[in-house]
């Protein structure tokens, strides 16, 4: 499909049958009209996740792109490597470009980050999307560092309808803490951040009324991984059962990185994980905007307002 920019053109191609593009001959650092971003909503609402190719953006192109789709995210951690507030170092490297070890508190967190998750699950009102862009990519002689997406629509249909029935009043816990129960060398977190992201809970089954009440499972693998409405151990065996279920193939687009690649995806049905790569050897950084959801996660028995529906 081929749209145009002012005098520019550029097209959207899918990367798998069910999710995904990549959008060729776009300038994102140059202004665009309504038009062109509204070929992109429609794009970014078909395929979930996008990628922009050859981009080339400094931070202001990247937030200027971002706050077209919303308000942004304040990051609670108060050691992010990070220049501001708003940026979130994916990286193995430090905001002054050192190569970091793997048992540096930063390095732990990436590590975190390479189990299945959507971002900002552990707020009250969660992310609607993020937006990241290569700094720094792998060699492509490295092993590993794809970023995997797991597509949750799917997944939710692709359940028998006795599951279906089994999992529509179930919630699941997040926590911004639970990190430090997977990598305990990472250092407690502060008051402030303690403040700032208490627990929460979201149902296992997201309801989207953006797309006619459609549904998609609502987890997550590094921010918990227990089930309100079961025992302990039920709830745990279920989480594991979820973690196994999202890793199938046929829900899965890997995304093998390439330089000045700027991807967007949309949490609120994407599951996605880091894959294992060498940190020791080799460096990787990406910058991460996220933008800010616009009301909280939506159950099969919540009462969903009238604002939302008819939107």
């Amino acid at each position: 499909m081929t749209h145009a920019q002012n005098a520019q053109q550029f097209r959207i191609n899918p990367l798998t049958e069910s999710f995904g593009a990549e959008i060729l001959g776009l300038d994102l650092a140059k202004p665009i009209s309504d038009a062109t971003f509204a070929a992109i909503q429609e794009a970014f609402q078909k395929y979930h996740v996008i990628c922009f190719r050859d981009q080339v953006m400094d931070e202001k192109a990247h937030l200027d792109f971002t706050l077209r789709w919303g308000e942004l995210e304040v990051f609670p951690e108060e050691d992010k490597t990070t220049t501001a507030k708003t940026f979130y170092n994916v990286a193995n490297t430090s905001r002054e470009g050192e190569h970091l070890s793997e048992d540096d508190p930063r390095v732990l967190f990436q590590k975190v980050n390479a189990r299945w998750h959507t971002d900002s699950s552990y707020r009250y009102v969660p992310s609607f999307a993020s937006v990241m862009y290569s700094t720094e990519i792998l060699p492509d002689e490295a092993r590993g560092g794809e970023t995997e997406f797991s597509n949750m629509l799917a997944a939710y249909d692709a359940l028998s309808d006795a599951d279906k029935r089994r999992f529509e009043p179930l919630h699941m816990v997040h926590y911004y803490e639970f990190g430090r129960r997977l990598y305990p060398a990472l250092p407690p977190i502060t008051p402030f951040e303690r403040d700032a992201v208490p627990p929460v809970s979201h149902p296992l089954v997201r309801v989207h009324p953006d797309r006619d009440n459609q549904r998609s499972l609502f987890f997550t693998v590094n921010a918990g991984n227990e089930i309100s409405g079961m025992s302990l151990e039920e709830g745990q065996a279920l989480h594991k059962w979820l973690d196994e279920y999202a890793s199938k193939p046929e829900f899965i687009y890997s995304h093998r990185w390439c330089e000045n690649d700027l991807v967007m995806w949309d949490n609120r049905v994407l599951l996605h994980r880091a894959t294992h790569y060498d940190m020791a050897k080799y460096r990787r950084a990406f910058r991460r905007t996220t933008v800010a959801g616009n009301g909280p996660a939506f159950g099969p028995f919540s009462l969903i307002p009238a604002a939302v529906t008819s939107k």
